[in-house]
């Protein structure tokens, strides 16, 4: 698996400092996500607080592993740096994949637990079988990110919802910022367009979950909504 350092020189430190944002709007998703859950009892709410709760771990990893490598906390002995990479990466990669599998389960209402394990163990086989983890495991989360966002879109076409505009919206900004997380290995610049992107991405989809949690309308209204 080869490594591939990230973003401009100059950006290090503050592409660890969005990460640890991501992770924070992340939990913040979760929670809101869990709250709406507890009103309704919609399912699909309790799957969602599920992932990004790993998400929220995910973004955690990441940004402590570059906190270490860019020696922010305090000065990494080199024979450290592999490692760190190493597990800091692997768990970003492989609970983020895990969450856009249950994103994708739940907009597409996929009941077979078989075509479930095989959403989970394709993308991992992917991985180990690729030269670059960084080329799989973005081309991964752009292809997923892209089928999720066309499942909001229809979604939003049928309820016609503020919320629902800002969900599918979040999840295009989302897809396309893994889009431009792999422009970086052509222009580095394009890393720094990613992580901004994909913070704006996750604050959108907070305020949407934020706008469905405080709607004033009664509990047996909210048990009754089939939208997001």
């Amino acid at each position: 698996m080869v490594s591939v350092h990230l973003g401009p020189s100059w950006f290090f430190g503050i592409d660890a400092t969005l990460e640890a944002i991501a992770a924070l709007i992340a939990f913040l998703v979760a929670f809101a996500a869990y709250k709406v859950y507890h009103v309704s009892g919609e399912r699909k709410y309790g799957f969602f607080t599920a992932s990004f709760s790993l998400l929220t771990l995910s973004f955690l990893s990441r940004a402590i592993a570059d906190m270490l490598l860019e020696n922010l906390l305090f000065e990494v002995p080199q024979a450290l740096t592999a490692q760190i990479f190493l597990y800091g990466y692997l768990a970003h990669i492989l609970l983020a994949l895990v969450a856009y599998v249950i994103l994708i389960v739940i907009t597409h209402k996929i009941e077979d637990k078989r075509i479930i394990a095989l959403l989970i163990l394709a993308p991992l086989l992917s991985l180990l079988l690729s030269a670059s983890y960084y080329i799989s495991f973005y081309g991964l989360s752009a292809l997923f990110l892209v089928f999720i966002a066309i499942a909001y879109f229809q979604n939003y076409k049928k309820v016609c919802s503020p919320a629902s505009c800002m969900v599918f919206i979040s999840f295009l900004l989302l897809a396309l910022a893994q889009i431009q997380f792999l422009l970086d290995l052509k222009n580095s610049t394009f890393y720094v367009s990613a992580q901004i992107t994909q913070a704006i991405g996750y604050l959108i989809l907070f305020v949407a979950l934020l706008k469905i949690r405080f709607k004033p309308q009664s509990h047996e209204k909210i048990k009754n909504r089939h939208r997001v």
